[in-house]
């Protein structure tokens, strides 16, 4: 199923379904910043800068991050249809979708629960973006990790949970069929780990570094359209979590978009993704901890003779405090990718780095929330001796961000 019937879909349902619902919700967000951005050039300006903001903005820079809205209908005791959309014209479609999702979930009975829900969403493995449009709570720009799944991960198509509970605990089993994400992997391969609060709407195509396009002997920009289906074949997921009634758990999953590295279509190729995801959540009173590791491949075979092939693996840990109307939150990441061609030389694409951010965060009032951030990624990337550039770099990136509730 296209991406354009699976939204038209949910899009019809919800429209139908908000005349009998017996609720009816719009929520959503409007945030501005002041930013004081790197030097590097930005990666949606086709740098190889880490951070969303970077040489083209001034500094200081007053910018709009994002308008997200969320509308949800309930109706009867089990359905549910939910959209996400996005409003921001700097980059993109100005108007975009981010989520349309169906959700079923029969009222449980005993100790056993289980759920369906079909449409465009986010795959359930971040421990941090868990907020509104797929927004982070303890930090403005969330790790390596989830930034990589907001830039070129989609489940469009269906998933089922199965959840048992007792004592105080809950397992669960989550399980997914999916097509239309066959490009993912091209970012991750391209142009690396990248740190950024930006996630990528369902219509906007991607852009690609200026020296991928230069290259590759094509035009600038050079963009791609992550969520096409290309080989017919649909990929998987399989999550394992297991939680206490604290919200401390453990989380583990395998997934593999299952695409043909062999096909392509026009100009774009299917890029076979898979990858070990492994979660933990440890609550201790006003302290959370979370941490998260990513490890996994993608590869693409133009030719019988060529080939390209990216190990890729990421780890962070966050520490937050939670002190009513303020909570404080430190996190460190670490990030590699490893590039193999069919060429005898080493590939440029490879890539080692490290990250560490600090937030503060404020809510004086239930509707306005107020944020710092300093961010600080240093890494090492031989990519970028071909725009001219020292293969190491290190960017920071403070931002005061103002965000306001509906």
């Amino acid at each position: 199923m296209s991406i354009r019937v699976t939204v038209c879909l949910i899009a019809y349902f919800v429209a139908g379904g908000v005349a009998a619902a017996a609720d009816f919700g719009v929520t959503g967000f409007v945030d501005v910043r002041l930013v004081s951005p790197p030097a590097t050039d930005a990666y949606l300006d086709g740098g190889l800068g880490k951070l969303r903001y970077g040489a083209d903005d001034p500094d200081p820079a007053i910018k709009l991050g994002d308008v997200i809205g969320e509308a949800t209908a309930v109706f009867g005791e089990a359905w549910s249809l939910q959209v996400d959309g996005r409003l921001n014209p700097e980059y993109g479609p100005a108007v975009d979708l981010l989520e349309a999702v169906a959700r079923y979930a029969p009222k449980a009975t005993n100790e056993w629960s289980w759920s369906v829900r079909a449409g465009a969403f986010f795959p359930p493995l971040s421990l941090e973006n868990e907020q509104t449009g797929w927004s982070t709570f303890w930090t403005i720009t969330p790790s390596a990790i989830n930034s990589w799944v907001g830039a070129e991960l989609r489940t469009i198509g269906g998933e089922a949970t199965v959840e048992w509970r007792r004592n105080g605990t809950t397992l669960t089993v989550i399980g997914s069929l999916f097509g239309d994400n066959d490009p993912a992997g091209v970012l991750i391969s391209d142009r690396g780990w990248t740190f950024d609060d930006r996630v990528t709407g369902l219509y906007e195509k991607s852009r690609l570094p200026d020296g991928v396009a230069a290259a590759l002997h094509q035009s600038v920009p050079l963009q791609r359209h992550l969520f096409q289906e290309i080989d017919g074949a649909p990929g998987w997921y399989l999550d394992l979590s297991w939680e206490t009634i604290d919200g401390s758990g453990v989380e583990l999953m395998r997934y593999d978009n299952n695409a043909d590295p062999t096909r392509r279509s026009a100009n774009q190729f299917a890029w076979r993704t898979e990858f070990w995801d492994l979660g933990l959540r440890q609550q201790w009173g006003h302290v959370t901890l979370l941490a998260q590791a990513v490890r996994g491949s993608t590869l693409i075979r133009p030719t019988s003779t060529s080939f390209v092939e990216t190990d890729f693996k990421s780890a962070y840990a966050l520490v937050g405090w939670d002190l009513d109307d303020w909570w404080l939150a430190a996190r460190a990441d670490l990030f590699q990718t490893r590039t193999r061609t069919a060429g005898p030389a080493p590939s440029l694409l490879s890539e080692d780095g490290y990250a560490f951010d600090v937030t503060a965060n404020w809510l004086p009032r239930r509707w306005l929330r107020l944020s710092a951030e300093y961010l600080l990624v240093e890494d090492r990337r031989a990519q970028r001796l071909l725009d001219g550039e020292a293969p190491q770099q290190t960017e920071s990136q403070i931002q005061l961000v103002a965000r306001t509730y509906l």
